[in-house]
């Protein structure tokens, strides 16, 4: 009975790891390196909205950036055009904001910023990105208690070696 536990455990950690992996590698992302350079403007490639339930989630935004849709993108020369047509947020908390209930279109992401900014982008449909924060939450809650179960294998199985496994 110890060694099932044991063995469970790694089971639960093993698969918990995955799906943890999963959930990481299936976000899509727009990093920095996406950014086109004018002067200290830095302009994200284009986001399409193709739904009414889509998200844009931006991390570690420049103080001074906003959403724009892209064909607007050419009249934004300096900080005051950006905020006067930059699209509300959503939520903003912590050093993210999010965008909802866009219209469809082509959308940009602007930031002022006189350092090459740490910005990075996620968006899809809404149902995607919850679905990926819930296979997220469940791998993370897999590898806690697997983790506590492998230890309790261990730990019951006094004369655990591993070359007895």
């Amino acid at each position: 009975m110890k060694k099932w536990i044991l063995i469970l455990g790694i089971i639960m950690v093993l698969i918990g790891a995955s799906l943890y992996a999963y959930s990481s590698f299936e976000k899509p992302k727009i990093s920095e390196s996406s950014f086109t350079v004018k002067g200290n403007e830095y302009i994200s490639k284009n986001i399409t909205v193709s739904s009414n339930n889509f998200i844009i989630s931006i991390t570690n935004p420049a103080s001074h950036s906003g959403l724009v849709m892209s064909k607007n993108v050419s009249e934004i020369t300096n900080i005051s055009m950006l905020s006067s047509m930059s699209m509300p947020t959503y939520t903003s908390f912590g050093n993210i904001k999010e965008y909802r209930n866009m219209a469809r279109g082509n959308y940009s992401f602007i930031e002022f910023s006189t350092a090459k900014p740490a910005t990075s982008i996620t968006y899809g449909p809404t149902g995607y990105l919850v679905y990926i924060g819930y296979v997220g939450d469940f791998a993370t809650t897999l590898l806690v208690i697997g983790g506590i179960v492998l230890i309790a294998g261990v730990v019951l199985n006094k004369n655990f070696k591993l070359s007895k496994f």
